[in-house]
């Protein structure tokens, strides 16, 4: 019927199901596309502290976090089937679509975060171990839920969302340092733009779903426009601290500004003409912007 929420299958029965989709419904569970950007970005943030590490110590590092992150994501899943049931872009999901049920999602997902940590704690060392876990437990306890009940939860979301970064430093280094604090504002800066992007195209969708993701109550995309284009500026400013305290040269100083000058044209052409071809330019440019971003980082110096 219109207007109900779909019941996945598998709270009912497990007949039919075979193990190769199985393997495919976790990997979808896990939100492959999400999990990479910031998987990669801690083993980037490996590169920066300019230290030898061993194979081994980016091997578990590499696998701890993809647990950790995909424990996070799986659980956000979990904790929200019903609303993403409701929406086109999320319904064929492994929990609304039928292929996974809400009680195996939840032991999958938590095994994997289990999992993540105790690589992380034993494997790498403790402190990164520990982060990992405020991220997860941040991302599905607090952020999770305050999806439906502040549209300025993207705040709250920016904090694990900059975690992988700090932990790539804090697995070379064994601890944390204003470098690393740098590291958590760039990530933690640029999702807001990228985020914001997504939820106002998106807009329609998630308020039938309930969620509030969009900051002001924006439906025209002026002032979240705005507030995308202020951060992208922000972002930029960071960007070039390196440069100015001479971790970095002023050719990196360069670099960053012309990627940065890439992010605040889109951000500023999204504020003047709110659109869905608009929005799109910024998440395409985002997800372009923080790869190229390591990239300069570790090469330039």
């Amino acid at each position: 019927m219109k207007g109900t929420t779909a019941v996945p299958r598998n709270l009912i029965t497990p007949l039919g199901r075979t193990a190769l989709l199985d393997l495919g419904a976790y990997w979808q569970l896990s939100k492959p596309r999400v999990t990479l950007l910031v998987w990669l970005s801690a083993l980037a943030a490996m590169w920066l502290p300019g230290k030898p590490f061993s194979p081994a110590q980016f091997i578990w590092l590499a696998v701890g976090v993809w647990l950790v992150v995909a424990s996070a994501n799986g659980l956000n899943e979990t904790i929200e089937w019903r609303y993403d049931a409701r929406m086109k872009r999320t319904a064929g999901r492994p929990i609304p679509s039928g292929r996974l049920s809400v009680r195996e999602a939840a032991v999958v997902s938590t095994l994997w975060g289990v999992a993540g940590v105790m690589v992380l704690w034993y494997l790498v060392n403790p402190l990164t171990s520990l982060l990992g876990a405020f991220a997860l437990l941040t991302y599905a306890l607090v952020y999770t839920p305050s999806k439906r009940l502040n549209a300025w939860c993207t705040v709250i979301g920016a904090v694990p969302g900059a975690m992988p970064p700090v932990m790539g430093w804090t697995a070379v280094t064994g601890h944390l340092s204003w470098e690393a604090v740098f590291l958590f504002a760039i990530q933690f800066l640029w999702q807001f733009p990228h985020f914001w992007a997504i939820a106002w195209k998106y807009g329609a969708e998630y308020r039938q779903a309930g969620f509030r993701m969009v900051p002001f109550d924006d439906a025209s995309g002026v002032l979240v426009g705005r507030a995308m284009l202020a951060m992208s500026v922000l972002l930029v400013a960071t960007s070039v601290v390196p440069a100015v305290v001479g971790w970095r040269s002023v050719l990196y100083a360069v670099g960053a500004l012309l990627l940065g000058w890439w992010m605040v044209w889109t951000t500023k052409a999204f504020a003047c003409q709110p659109s869905s071809k608009t929005s799109t330019r910024v998440i395409l440019a985002s997800l372009g912007y923080l790869p190229l971003w390591f990239i300069l980082f570790i090469l330039v110096r």
